[in-house]
């Protein structure tokens, strides 16, 4: 008998059709969710459904037993409660245990089991927080020691159709890499089986073949190829709907992507696709033929015969009408914003809010990296820092977020991470090749115990405080121009004829004046103790000069000026603005045609011209990013500072030696958060030195060094050091001590110091609170809910963003969790306060 009740139960067990009907796949954690449970076949009588719910990190989240009365029926249902959720991977599991009698009256005995999986998605899309990303794939066991140190997503390949259960398990998000590098990234791509720039240097040897053909310069794909963009749309959509319901960190499109490989340049892309949209362009934007070879200087009879010049062919022109291959240079520019453009809205007709960007995006030039246009075209961008794209990317659009990655080790790494943060970044991507973060044994390897103090510092919510806090530029723009970029490259490398075509990524990186001329003109304004923003050459025709309230305007060699910028810039200057240009701007017009005379000549001839006045530099005045680092800076620094002093732009909190003299090397970062200052004061070596030329130029040992500063402030505040958390009472000026690689933080504000305030109930809700008011307008608290052994638990503690200082959060119990004593732990960061509340926890 024994045994033919143990087969009837097997039997029961097995009986098919039982399941579990969930109204999708993946649900917010807003509500509830209605969930079916469907028998094998309608019967009347009653039963008990013993739900439990489980997620990846081991909770039982929810336990319950239900009562279950069927008449005639299959289906009974209950409710999950997704508040609950702390996790994206979840389980359910549902037992059956049933007795009565099916349709033919016959006794039923049903003892059932079904599960299923759902996903519960992340609740914050909008990027408050910082994100450290690894990009090396891991084990679930690394994964899990790696989130310990503080890194909380990964990296995964977009085309996957399956999420990836190492970080799954850890609940640690991702983003969805290479989704399209072969379409963005064709000409620098990895290659199992070649290098990769195989297909650049392909182009090259093409060349070298025939100089004569044009076929060396088609882009294979071509980004206006109608049936690669669909195909890329189309494999964009299914990342999308792939991906989407985990939310994703971003989509990168591509990695390293261009025109051509990285940031190099080449007569890309006279594809026809490409000839034909381009065409159609010059047509829109010229509005005649005949307008058309006005400009070039050609006799094109119809619009299909229209043909750019190649470089050869620019450079062999008589005079210095650079337009016919300008104009091809800005239309490549167009297409590849254009295609990024269509891959971003693909993804979101799927993901609506996600963040979609490229990787490893390279300097402000060639490559389609005209990042007026970029900074319009995507929602986030991971770009390696050079010739200062970021401080570009965070003035034309400071909504979007920045990450970038980490490659190195030191205390030069370390300064670099707090450099990027600082300059507006939301996070870091992780390269770990060499395997050093993680030691074989499973304990931390030697870039793990490196990084882990300011990982932790970091990820605890001091980048929170500032990344919801408003970076703050002194009335001071520098123009970016695309066009001048165009022109001052051609008339460099025109001299050395062919030789344009040996060039590679790495030498419009080395030896282009133009960029170093800009960063020349970032570090004099840094050194000053001000900040600026970039305005670009789109930008100064909207009007942004006076639009923006800018008191100065720096034309770093911009030769090629537009009508409306050439306007928009006399009228800044009639309105009392200062202009600084090195070498005559406007000689050229945006099409890289040579003028008659610069379209500003009268401005600079006038000792005032309106109630504002241009002052002209020599072409070779500035080399200050080098004369820096020798200690030969003053003479150029004296004389900005008096110019820009008596535009009536001043620091408004005053940064000085020890005794009052002039400091080099450290910047000043200027913070808004509601009536609260948030300063910050780091040292600014010259970010890579080792490319500047002669041995005496290619050392930062100047600024490694500690600095005694003293800070004074345009009134009497009250005072916190943030990193220390420590009250400084009310001040007016303040002596400081600056590592070397390490930013001191200090927040201002009027008035009395709010007091932080915490409560707790049993059921996990937790009320935060600066009372009885803040001058801020948002703190951001550190809140780690510990269990009764006294551990903080990762799952439930978090970084609360607290509008006008109060917030309310949920630590979601879950049904395995112990009773007893818990602590809910709260730091402010901005004050340094902390609470600590008792919370009981009853069963």
């Amino acid at each position: 008998m024994r045994t033919l009740a143990i087969i009837s139960l097997l039997a029961a067990c097995a009986m098919p059709g039982a399941e579990i009907v969930l109204p999708g796949t993946a649900f917010e954690r807003t509500g509830t969710i209605p969930v079916v449970y469907r028998t094998n076949a309608q019967a009347t009588g009653r039963g008990v459904l013993s739900v439990r719910w489980t997620d990846a990190l081991g909770r039982v989240v929810d336990e319950r037993k239900i009562p279950v009365e069927l008449t005639d029926e299959m289906e009974t249902g209950f409710d999950l409660d997704l508040r609950r959720a702390v996790a994206m991977k979840n389980q359910l599991h549902v037992e059956f245990v049933f007795e009565g009698k099916n349709k033919k009256g016959e006794p039923d005995r049903r003892n059932e089991r079904a599960q299923t999986s759902f996903v519960a998605r992340p609740p914050e899309r909008k990027w408050r927080d910082y994100t450290i990303l690894m990009w090396q794939n891991h084990t679930r066991e690394q994964s899990a020691r790696l989130k310990e140190l503080g890194i909380n997503a990964g990296q995964y390949n977009g085309k996957s159709r399956t999420p990836p259960d190492f970080l799954l398990d850890n609940d640690m998000r991702w983003y969805a890499e290479n989704i399209a590098t072969d379409f963005y990234s064709e000409y620098h791509r990895y290659r199992s089986d070649r290098i990769q720039n195989w297909s650049f240097l392909n182009a090259k040897e093409l060349y070298q073949k025939n100089p004569s053909s044009l076929d060396a310069f088609k882009r294979n794909p071509s980004l206006s190829d109608p049936v690669w963009l669909a195909k890329i749309h189309d494999r964009l959509v299914e990342s999308a709907r792939n991906h989407s319901p985990y939310r994703p960190v971003f989509y990168s499109l591509g990695d390293e992507s261009g025109i051509a490989d990285l940031a190099a340049f080449w007569d890309f892309d006279f594809s026809d696709q490409s000839l034909v949209e381009m065409r159609a362009w010059l047509k829109q934007r010229y509005g005649s033929l005949a307008a058309l070879n006005a400009q070039w200087g050609t006799e094109f009879a119809a619009w299909p015969l229209v043909m750019p010049d190649t470089t050869n062919q620019a450079m062999k022109r008589a005079g210095e009408n650079f337009s016919a291959w300008a104009d091809h240079k800005e239309w490549m520019d167009i297409s590849f914003a254009r295609a990024l453009k269509m891959g971003v809205d693909a993804v979101r007709s799927v993901d609506p809010d996600a963040y979609v960007g490229i990787g490893g995006a390279q300097m402000p030039g060639w490559g389609g990296y005209d990042y007026h246009r970029l900074a319009r075209t995507l929602t986030a961008a991971e770009p390696y820092d050079i010739g200062n794209n970021i401080e570009i990317l965070r003035s034309v659009n400071p909504a979007l977020p920045v990450v970038t990655t980490s490659f190195a080790t030191g205390p030069q790494e370390k300064h670099r991470v707090w450099y990027e943060l600082l300059h507006g970044n939301r996070g870091l991507i992780l390269w770990d090749e060499k395997h050093d973060f993680l030691a074989d044994e499973g304990g931390l390897g030697p870039r793990g115990k490196e990084v882990q103090p300011y990982f932790a510092e970091l990820r605890g919510g001091l980048a929170a405080l500032l990344i919801n806090s408003t970076r703050v530029a002194n009335p001071i723009a520098i123009h970016y121009s695309q066009p001048s970029l165009r022109v001052e490259w051609m008339r460099a490398q025109r001299p050395k004829g062919e030789a344009w075509v040996r060039r590679g990524s790495s030498a419009e990186r080395m030896d282009s004046e133009f960029l170093r001329l800009r960063e020349s003109w970032c570090r004099l304004i840094e050194d000053l103790g001000l900040q600026y923003n970039f305005v670009t050459y789109g930008q100064v025709e909207e009007d942004e000069l006076l639009k923006g309230g800018y008191r100065v305007v720096v034309l770093p060699r911009s030769s090629a000026l537009s009508g409306a910028e050439s306007r928009a810039i006399r009228e800044f200057v009639a309105h009392g603005g200062l202009l600084i240009a090195d070498g005559m701007p406007g000689v050229f017009d945006e099409h890289g045609k040579r003028l008659a005379g610069s379209s500003l000549a009268d401005v600079f001839r006038a000792p005032q011209y309106g109630r504002g006045k241009a002052v002209l530099l020599p072409e070779s005045a500035l080399n200050y990013h080098q004369e820096r680092l020798v200690g030969k800076e003053g003479a150029t620094q004296r004389a900005v500072a008096q110019w820009i002093r008596q535009a009536g732009v001043t620091p408004e909190f005053v940064v000085s030696g020890e005794k009052g003299e002039p400091l080099t090397g450290i910047e000043v970062h200027r913070f808004r958060n509601g009536g609260v200052t948030i300063i910050g004061l780091h040292a600014n070596p010259q970010m890579r030195v080792n490319e500047l030329g002669p041995p005496e130029f290619k050392s930062n040992a100047r600024f490694e060094k500690p600095r005694v500063v003293s800070l004074k402030l345009p009134y009497e505040m009250r005072a916190w050091d943030v990193r220390a958390g420590k009250a400084l009472g009310v001040r007016k000026e303040l002596s400081l001590t600056v590592d070397p690689f390490e930013p001191a933080l200090v927040a201002f504000a009027p008035g009395p110091a709010p007091e932080l305030q915490v409560s707790a109930s049993q059921s996990g809700l937790i009320g935060l609170r600066m009372a009885p008011s803040t001058p801020a307008a948002a703190h951001v608290f550190h809140v780690d809910v510990a269990g009764p052994d006294g551990k903080a638990l990762a799952h439930y503690s978090r970084n609360v963003l607290a509008a006008n200082g109060r917030a309310g959060m949920r630590a979601p119990l879950a049904a395995s969790d112990p009773a007893g004593k818990w602590e809910i732990r709260v730091r402010d960061l901005l004050t340094g306060q902390t609470r600590t509340v008792a919370m009981e926890v009853m069963k």
